[in-house]
């Protein structure tokens, strides 16, 4: 290594083959399933914005306040930062228009492509310090294939996000320092922005930032022959002379800052309001902090991450080498681990180990090459010293391998179910209770959650395409890297073309397993119900899921426009739930909901809809023993004039006229929908009477007819959507029956009526009605149906 700042052209080309190259195992260790609430809570708020252009997380409704808070408009808003929603949305837009691509499965890509993107920086921070390009390479790899950076590229956290944010900015600052073009410090101003909204903690991180600012202009104008001082006067000259680069770099940091208070403001009325609890605060013991997120057996980085040992030595080298990059990195890494040791949840909850300490893992990786090149590459201690750096690294490539395999909430999950209360002290310091000991009894087949894997598993077998698609990409970066590695003269060619080339071809198979993927990582049912809805939804429906287990499926599934509002099932509804099915009722016109395995009868929501609504349609889009799926239109959405008639139905086997002395039912009244359109529904109410109590069970028909009565719709059934046999209709009770009849998109315009009455689903006799002796049923209308256009 050298001390020289020289950077050639060739290694922008080597940091895209490392991208590549690092995005291709990415690829391979690729879940497609978001494994945390953190992430669903933020992938809730970036599909809410590509579907509808709001921010909203309701589709987590039933999560509470676990991940969000209500705000001045009654919805549910996720605390989170809007850095990863920001980030996320061009993705999941673009899946979204694009029906085999998921939803979830393209906003997962987010993380390999921030975290592979972060090496390739490491690699080119390496080549801009002087070193050799093996040695650039080297801590490139050791970053991103053995550090806990790997397994959180299978994550929706917004940790990947921070690290990529911070180490770009200190690179933007690093590039300015030796060009002097003001471009980097604009794309490092915005770097840091990104980390900034992504997290906001890092507003912390700012002084650093700035301070390493100082020190480049104060390294250039000495280099220029404009020295100033760290005096007022000295920084009163800089600014007169370097306003421009200092501009430069603040502009996109203002207009973060801007934009997160207009985040709050959005969500929650005020400015300075970020939605967290008052339980969430910096209460931790301290010391216990620090020593859990750095040795701790359930939480600490040097177990987690062996191979960043070599960052104490590493940092020798810094320091006599580049002492200013040093004291920024140390200062940025001191940082992170004092305000999360004190941070109430410092052990980052449901993760794999220290997950906030993700942002500095690519400055201690770039700490670590210097030691790494002198242990391994040039021998400095001899055949000891290498060897003991490739046991670093094989330990640290296990470890990465252990927590990508299974997912770790296996663990977390028992580890609440078996020691209270929920994240006790000894499940961190214990290690009988680590997940590093823990993980290895659910390595079982069942348990592996790669995305190849489980394309083939479910079919009993190995899935060849799934498996080759990623390997080969990653092969192919064995071979082209290798033959990097092994260039003599730091001026040889270096394969640019080739390099781009397989770059281009990553694309490709990325965008191949995305679109591969979709039916082995959704449920069939759940995607049948989202295609369903995606075709025939119009404008003012909602969709209410009624099956918290499969809010991912669904939203990586539905490819539409519709709100989604997820609750827990329930026998009876509780306040929040009546407050919510109220809102809806008020601010939607038609609800699509699915339902899980329990029966209407015995679920309040649809026990109130079919009472209070219209069932316009009932479905098992995969077969008859499959999931529901049904549609309610709101009637307030829709005025219906009321008619009354008192027509009384009695029974179908006697002989003497229908009277109200021996009469059964009453139809007192009706209300219908005197105009529609082709495409469009006709809402029905019955409002019965009981006049006598009847020990069966009758059933209700409603036949749509035009003028030569043929039929063109019906509905047959027991009354209130089954909900209320007549067998239970005591005398002197009131039922309110409601139908919705869906018209054919073809009906021509033109007069309609319904013909209304009750019949014996046995014998299929009809009940006669007091109108005459052959008179079986009322007619109700007419309904016109008028041309869409």
């Amino acid at each position: 290594m050298n001390h020289s700042t020289r950077h050639r052209p060739t290694n922008r080309s080597i940091a895209f083959l490392l991208f590549g190259f690092l995005f291709a195992w990415y690829l391979f260790t690729y879940t497609g399933v978001i494994q945390s609430s953190d992430g669903l809570a933020m992938f809730a708020t970036v599909e809410s914005m590509a579907r509808r252009g709001a921010i909203d997380s309701n589709q987590l409704l039933w999560m509470g306040v676990q991940q969000g808070s209500y705000g001045v408009d009654g919805s549910l808003y996720s605390r989170k930062g809007l850095g990863m929603p920001l980030l996320a949305l061009p993705l999941v837009w673009l899946a979204k228009q694009w029906a085999i691509v998921g939803l979830v499965q393209a906003a997962l890509l987010l993380n390999p492509l921030l975290t592979a993107w972060t090496g390739s920086l490491v690699y080119r921070t390496g080549a801009r310090l002087g070193w050799r390009r093996r040695a650039a390479i080297s801590a490139a790899l050791i970053y991103g294939l053995a550090t806990m950076a790997w397994p959180y590229t299978q994550t929706f956290f917004s940790d990947p996000v921070c690290a990529f944010g911070l180490f770009a900015a200190a690179y933007g600052l690093l590039a300015y320092s030796q060009t002097g073009r003001k471009r980097y410090l604009l794309l490092g101003g915005l770097a840091w922005s990104i980390a900034y909204l992504a997290r906001v903690i890092n507003l912390l991180t700012l002084p650093i930032y700035l301070v390493g600012l100082i020190m480049v202009l104060h390294r250039r104008s000495v280099r220029e022959g404009r020295p100033f001082t760290l005096t007022r006067d000295g920084l009163r000259y800089a600014l007169d002379n370097d306003w421009r680069p200092i501009v430069s770099f603040l502009i996109p940091i203002v207009l973060a800052g801007l934009l997160s208070l207009w985040w709050n403001a959005v969500r929650y009325g005020n400015i300075f309001t970020s939605g967290y609890a008052e339980s969430e605060r910096f209460d931790a013991t301290w010391y216990f902090g620090i020593f859990g997120q750095l040795l701790s057996p359930g939480r600490g980085l040097l177990w987690y991450s062996p191979i960043l040992l070599l960052a104490i030595p590493g940092g020798v080298w810094f320091w006599r080498n580049q002492r200013r990059i040093f004291w920024m990195t140390l200062t940025l890494v001191g940082l992170y681990i004092l305000v999360y040791g004190k941070w109430y949840m410092w052990h980052g909850g449901f993760s794999w180990g220290p997950r906030f300490l993700v942002p500095i893992l690519p400055f201690l990786a770039l700490l670590a090459g210097p030691a790494w090149t002198a242990l391994f590459q040039q021998e400095r201690l001899g055949k000891a010293g290498k060897l003991g750096a490739a046991l670093l690294l094989t330990l640290s490539l296990g470890v990465q391998w252990l927590g990508m395999l299974v997912p770790f909430g296996l663990v977390q999950d028992w580890l609440a179910a078996t020691v209270e209360p929920l994240f006790a002290p000894e499940t961190f310091m214990q290690w009988r209770y680590s997940p590093l000991v823990r993980q290895w009894a659910y390595l079982t087949p069942d348990n592996i959650h790669l995305a190849w894997w489980r394309a083939g598993y479910q079919s009993g077998g190995v899935n060849w395409l799934a498996l080759l698609m990623p390997l080969s990409a990653v092969v192919v970066g064995i071979v082209v890297l290798r033959s990097q590695l092994n260039l003599r003269d730091p001026e040889q060619e270096s394969n640019a073309p080739g390099n781009w080339i397989y770059g281009g071809a990553l694309f490709i198979i990325g965008l191949a397993i995305l679109t591969y993927y979709l039916p082995f990582l959704s449920d069939a049912e759940v995607r049948a119900a989202a295609g369903r809805i995606a075709g025939q939804e119009k404008p003012g429906d909602a969709v209410v899921l009624l099956d918290p287990a499969r809010t991912q499926q669904f939203a990586n599934a539905y490819h539409g426009d519709l709100p989604v509002y997820g609750f827990f099932q329930r026998e009876d509804m509780d306040a929040q739930d009546g407050e919510w099915l109220a809102r809806l009722q008020r601010e939607q016109t038609r609800l699509w909901l699915i339902p899980d395995y329990l029966p209407p009868a015995q679920s309040a929501w649809e026990r109130t809809l079919r009472e209070e609504e219209y069932l316009l349609s009932e479905t098992n889009p995969t077969g008859a023993a499959g999931r529901r799926l049904a549609l309610y239109v709101l009637g307030r959405a829709y005025d219906l004039p009321v008619t009354g008639i008192a027509t009384i139905f009695g029974n179908p086997t006697g002989e003497e006229r229908v009277t109200e002395a021996n009469g059964w039912f009453q139809l007192e009244s009706y209300a219908v929908t005197p105009r529609a359109q082709p495409g469009g529904e006709v809402l029905l109410s019955l409002n019965w009477r009981t006049l006598q109590a009847i020990d069966y069970d009758y059933h209700v028909f409603v036949h749509l007819l035009n003028a030569n009565d043929s039929k063109l719709a019906q509905r047959d059934g027991q009354p209130v959507q089954w909900l209320r046999p007549t067998s239970t209709w005591q005398p002197g009770e009131r039922i309110v029956d409601h139908y919705a009849l869906e018209l054919p998109d073809d009906l021509p315009p033109d007069r309609y009526h319904i013909n209304v009455g009750l019949y014996d689903p046995v014998s299929g006799l009809r009940l006669p009605i007091s109108a005459g002796p052959q008179d079986y049923a009322i007619e109700v209308g007419p309904i016109v149906v008028e041309s869409k256009e």
